[in-house]
């Protein structure tokens, strides 16, 4: 367009002047009209390009993310499906083993005593299963805690109980002081916090390593409670994700410890309904540190 207008301006000064003086030309008006028009149409086009690209740009973003977020819950889902199944039947199993054997065998009171005791500990271990998906299933709904006076002591000594059924030989100590004051806070939630993080310290680390859960009062008037384990960390990219629903680090057909990857997802959700934070680091020399700040 510019070119054409050029060409007819031309001709018409050509014509009125009986030639074309080119430096004359480009300083009349009319050429400074159409060359202004011709640079604004330019910067227009230009502008639209641009725009137009980030905008391609930005959209094929929004669908990578996307397709990788599927591909991602598709991938938890799967590992969720497998690890569940796992749960379940290996309790099931269990019971039924024990059950039969009683059915069909004349055993002493000793060896009815051990196996009731490992029929016990996986009854415990399918409850702690189904309560922790019910409970899972409630944070959904918009889960609000029922607040009441909580000893931490009392409450993490009985969760040492229950986990010393399932893992004997875990190694926990509990270090709340003598004067440190009730927790306003919701009992059977806070349970659940403090028996993940202890649970998933005991998987995560060697056979009888120390597990120590700490409580202090911060300046700021809040309850710190910390749990330690010398186990192998988690690695930086990761200390995100672990609170995802269904997450586990690794592949759940090569991964050794069993979980169905919502012990950490209960555990920042009840901590979130209360008002509070939680968040982990490293521990030194090696392992993890989790910290509630309610």
């Amino acid at each position: 367009m510019f070119a054409a207008e050029k060409a007819l301006l031309e001709m018409r000064f050509t014509k009125k002047n009986q030639g074309l003086n080119e430096t004359l030309f480009k300083q009349t008006s009319e050429y400074q009209d159409i060359e202004n028009q011709w640079r604004k149409r330019r910067r227009m086009v230009v502008a639209e390009g641009l725009f137009f690209t980030a905008c391609l740009f930005f959209g094929l973003f929004i669908i990578n993310r996307s397709a990788n977020r599927e591909v991602s819950l598709t991938r938890q889902r799967r590992n969720f499906l497998l690890s569940i199944t796992h749960e379940l039947k290996s309790p099931i199993a269990s019971m039924r083993l024990i059950l039969e054997t009683i059915g069909k065998r004349e055993l002493s009171r000793a060896q009815l005593e051990h196996l009731c005791t490992n029929g016990v500990r996986d009854a415990t271990r399918l409850q702690n299963l189904v309560e922790s998906l019910l409970l899972a299933a409630r944070l959904e709904d918009n889960w609000r805690p029922l607040q009441e006076p909580v000893n931490l002591a009392a409450l993490a000594q009985a969760c040492v109980a229950g986990l010393h059924t399932r893992f004997p030989q875990a190694n926990i100590r509990i270090n709340v002081p003598d004067h440190f004051p009730p927790l306003h806070a919701d009992k059977a939630g806070l349970t659940s916090v403090v028996q993940n993080l202890l649970e998933n310290a005991v998987k995560y680390s060697p056979p009888g390593a120390l597990i120590t859960l700490t409580a202090e009062k911060t300046a700021a008037g809040k309850s710190k409670i910390r749990v330690l384990d010398p186990g192998n960390g988690i690695p930086d990219g990761e200390k995100k994700a672990i609170f995802e629903k269904f997450y586990r680090i690794g592949n759940e057909e090569t991964r050794n410890t069993t979980g169905t990857g919502l012990g950490l997802y209960i555990v920042q959700q009840v901590v979130k309904a209360h008002g509070g934070t939680i968040h982990v680091t490293d521990n030194k020399p090696k392992g993890a540190i989790f910290t509630i700040e309610l």
